[in-house]
């Protein structure tokens, strides 16, 4: 009988991504992360917006000079804007900016700075954190990795050295064809089963 989605470990459900521990247990690099973060207290002053920890980090995929980067759920964009210049206006390599609306993302409030030598990146949109493009896509990408091994993550990681970003990284090795955010984010739904027959399917010769 086929698995669905929720047959997913706990740890690969959605909610195993809330809070710093997933970020603090996954490597030397993401307890740094997770502690900077509560040093500083930027955690803290993201509690009210859904903060998530996504991107490479969480998922041991981080190289050299890869940012912490977090979702925030901001429904007002002026009240966050407010609080983030109030927070982090001081902070080394502050910078905020609006970006428009695209075709698959609404418009956000990008928000970047310096934690000692990690460079952090915030993105803040008016949809819940979990529902964002940058959450589905790493929970797919966790998903394909603890499938396919610590080699399959080492052959991305490399890639990204070479200067591919994560997504098309990832549509390269499963030969995911058209725009790979989109291709990426159409595995969302599946299950274990159905992952593992998608991805054995694109990867084997």
């Amino acid at each position: 009988m086929n698995q669905t989605v929720m047959d997913w470990p706990e740890s690969l459900m959605p909610d195993g991504f809330h809070g710093l521990d997933a970020l603090q247990s996954v490597s030397p690099r993401g307890q740094k992360a997770a502690a900077l973060l509560l040093r500083h207290g930027v955690w803290n002053e993201f509690v009210g917006f859904d903060p998530i920890v996504v991107g490479t980090f969480p998922i041991n995929l981080d190289i050299d000079g890869s940012d912490i980067d977090i979702l925030c759920h901001c429904p007002d964009f002026d009240s966050f804007e407010a609080r983030v210049q109030s927070a982090f206006d001081l902070f080394d390599g502050f910078r905020l900016h609006h970006r428009p609306a695209t075709e698959h993302v609404g418009a956000a409030i990008v928000v970047r700075f310096v934690l000692d030598d990690l460079p952090v990146e915030v993105f803040a949109t008016g949809t819940p954190s979990q529902s964002q493009f940058g959450f589905r896509h790493m929970l797919v990408e966790a998903r394909v990795i603890a499938l396919l091994g610590e080699s399959f993550a080492s052959e991305i990681r490399q890639l990204k050295r070479e200067g591919i970003k994560t997504e098309p990284a990832f549509a390269l090795m499963l030969n995911l064809g058209g725009d790979p955010y989109t291709a990426l984010d159409r595995l969302y739904d599946l299950g274990p089963d159905a992952l593992r027959d998608r991805v054995m399917a694109a990867i084997t010769p």
